[in-house]
């Protein structure tokens, strides 16, 4: 991806809380609060609060032992019952002390500049009420899996760049969020994803979304297919969610995200799979009226087009695969994924 050369920087460093919804992240947690000590931020300014699910691995004892470890300002909230991490995220939201708030993943880690950049682009307009920051995937083995996710973020990060520049866009990368509390409302507990539903809020507030792409985190991307189709569908599934409980956002009420981004990303998940899916059916139909092996012919370049990102990372392979994740993840949208098992944790 092209980056900004100039990024927005900051000339003195504000106070800022990070909130961390944990569960089960005991094989991350210390790096996770490790990387906030090391990145290019004053540890004097960090305030940490890890809001914890319910673990049963040890993960409270351990980011407790992290703050002391590392000299980082922190406290550790253990809920009573599970609930899932939006809940975790409004409870943490709610506790911070200052007026920017970071929200972000236990399995991530923050490029040394990356918050100086979020937090630059943040208070660049006073009308931007929250940031988010670009994923780089880090493959530990290429497999399909990863080939798929690799071709799929390069043109990611484009759209939400593009989005951002007409006004708004709602697909954020929850993992990287730098946020101002005055422009953050609670969210849905029990459905939509909590990173598009905090943008969604945060746009009906009255403020702008922005993707940054020059605040950069990395993120292990897991080669094993069943836990990325477990975790692509449960991601589409909330996403689609958030974005129906939403639909009052298509107005002129809310600027160009409202005439426009808003209503493109709704074609974009709701009626591009079915449509592309009934396109292939009807070609293939019709091509098998005039000779069947005209109709065989549809199918078998259909599923060598799927299965060529096996051999090599293409956007078309990586496209038909997000539809089919798009197309199941419609029939899944309102089965309460609100609390869900994660995928294996690797440090970065």
């Amino acid at each position: 991806m092209v980056r900004d050369s100039s990024p927005k920087t900051i000339k003195s460093n504000p106070n800022l809380t990070v909130v961390i919804p944990t569960y089960n992240e005991s094989e991350v947690i210390d790096h996770r609060i490790k990387n906030l000590n090391d990145i290019n931020y004053p540890t004097k300014n960090i305030d940490v609060i890890v809001v914890d699910d319910q673990s049963s691995d040890g993960t409270v004892e351990l980011a407790k032992e992290a703050f002391e470890k590392y000299g980082i300002s922190g406290e550790v909230i253990v809920k009573e019952k599970r609930t899932g991490t939006n809940a975790s995220v409004n409870l943490g939201v709610s506790k911070a002390n200052t007026d920017i708030v970071v929200t972000t993943d236990a399995d991530v880690t923050f490029e040394e500049n990356a918050l100086n950049y979020a937090i630059g682009r943040l208070l660049s307009d006073e009308q931007i009420g929250a940031v988010c920051g670009e994923l780089e995937p880090i493959i530990k083995e290429k497999s399909f899996t990863t080939s798929s996710e690799k071709a799929y973020r390069t043109v990611y990060g484009k759209m939400c760049t593009w989005e951002s520049n007409i006004h708004s866009t709602y697909c954020f990368n929850g993992p990287l969020i730098v946020l101002k509390k005055k422009a953050f409302s609670p969210i849905p507990e029990t459905h939509g994803a909590s990173d598009a539903g905090m943008a969604l809020k945060i746009i009906h507030n009255g403020y702008r979304c922005i993707y940054e792409a020059n605040a950069r985190f990395y993120e292990y991307i897991t080669d094993d297919l069943s836990q990325q189709r477990r975790q692509k569908l449960r991601r589409s599934a909330r996403l689609l969610e958030a974005t129906l409980y939403n639909l009052d956002l298509i107005s002129p009420k809310y600027g160009k995200f409202g005439l426009f981004v808003f209503p493109l990303r709704f074609m974009m998940f709701f009626i591009a799979p079915t449509a592309f899916f009934t396109s292939v059916i009807l070609w293939s139909y019709l091509l098998a009226q005039i000779n069947l092996l005209y109709g065989i012919m549809i199918w078998i370049a259909f599923f060598l087009a799927l299965l060529s990102g096996n051999v090599r990372s293409n956007l078309v392979s990586s496209f038909i695969w997000h539809q089919i994740y798009l197309l199941v993840s419609l029939t899944r949208m309102f089965r309460g994924m609100h609390v869900w098992k994660a995928v294996e944790r690797e440090k970065v």
